[in-house]
């Protein structure tokens, strides 16, 4: 558990530095890089809860590949595609290369469009690390890449190239299949914004919130077998109550707030002259609305929550701008972060205590 707050504490000094003097230091930046690579590629089996099942797929992808493609309605091909050219340079010790390379190459990306798109890039990278990371480098590494090449695609949505998008969100599905919603954003016009609609919107998702419709009664119509095994399985897992939504848990609720908060403080104007402001703001937004739209249906809930409420790392640090403390801000999002860090690892204790693995 230390090994965490360490990184926390770290990031946050940076964070809180940079906001009083910003600086400019790739060199550390790649850096931070590295020592979250290789403490996400050589966490021990024992430390995330999906490693013993990404190592079965490493030790037997011969056999899983060898069924006339069928491993594709579960596995992508970018996936089964690294999986490959790792069991291939090494004997043993695969798994580990795996994890390593994945994780290095979503946080590579990640950082360089953090550094490109964000207001204070640290303070990006500690909301990043608070949640974000825990689930996608420490454990959920396909989406983790998706989601990398995601955030990446945003640089070219923002430039209004939407070809250049299109073909991000493509290698993104490559990685996991979901990537591919991402082309809902294609929906959002990044210079302007109806401030009635979007609060209509929060307030909707509370109501959806209560109300949590029947969402799996349409899914049930549904002849899953010719869509996809892993949609019969979010269905099943839903079904047998394995997982269930409180869309009134408080990092969402904090997130409510912050949207309501940036609603009122922030003139039509001033969102109009940041773009970028908008989009992340409108991400945002969706996330909060699709966690409560689909909360009858958890397995969907949780998983398209989570591909768009990335925008977050984006979006919180812009209340650097606008809440009331005026320099002490940056004060207050290293707090709101670490409630996030807290909820999600100390009380929530995603993550088992960190060990190296013990290499063959």
């Amino acid at each position: 558990m230390l090994i965490y707050i360490l990184f926390f504490i770290l990031i946050a000094i940076l964070a809180i530095q940079y906001q009083f003097t910003p600086f400019q230091n790739n060199y550390l930046l790649f850096s931070l890089v590295l020592l979250l690579a290789f403490l996400a590629g050589f966490q021990d089996m024992n430390v995330s809860k999906d490693y013993f099942n990404y190592q079965y797929v490493f030790d037997n992808v011969y056999y899983i590949t060898n069924h006339n493609y069928l491993y594709l309605i579960t596995f992508e091909p970018g996936f089964i595609a690294i999986v490959f050219f790792f069991r291939t340079l090494f004997a043993s010790n695969y798994g580990v290369a795996i994890m390593f390379f994945y994780a290095f190459c979503s946080l590579l990306i990640k950082v360089f469009t953090i550094k490109k798109l964000s207001i204070n890039p640290y303070l990006s990278l500690l909301f990043y690390f608070s949640y974000f990371f825990l689930f996608h480098e420490m454990t959920q590494i396909r989406i983790g890449l998706a989601s990398a090449f995601f955030l990446i695609s945003l640089v070219s949505f923002l430039k209004g190239n939407k070809l250049a998008f299109i073909g991000w969100i493509i290698v993104a599905t490559c990685f996991h299949y979901s990537a591919i919603f991402y082309l809902f954003l294609l929906i959002f016009n990044t210079k302007n914004l109806n401030k009635s609609l979007y609060l209509g919107i929060l307030i909707a998702s509370l109501i959806f919130g209560v109300l949590k419709l029947p969402i799996l009664n349409v899914f049930g119509n549904i002849d899953v077998s010719d869509i996809s095994s892993k949609l019969d399985n979010y269905i099943q897992i839903s079904e047998n109550g394995s997982i269930a939504v409180n869309v009134f848990n408080s990092l969402n609720i904090l997130n409510i707030l912050s949207c309501f908060y940036l609603l009122f403080a922030v003139t039509k104007e001033e969102f109009l002259e940041d773009k970028r402001l908008i989009l992340f703001f409108k991400c945002n937004i969706l996330a909060i609305f699709l966690l409560s739209f689909l909360a009858g249906a958890p397995a969907f809930s949780m998983r398209f929550n989570q591909l768009f409420s990335i925008a977050q790392i984006f979006l919180f640090p812009y209340l650097i701008r606008y809440l009331p403390a005026k320099k002490f801000n940056v004060f207050i999002l290293v707090l709101m972060a670490g409630i996030f860090f807290y909820v999600i690892q100390i009380y929530g204790g995603l993550l088992n205590p960190y060990k190296i693995i013990t290499l063959k």
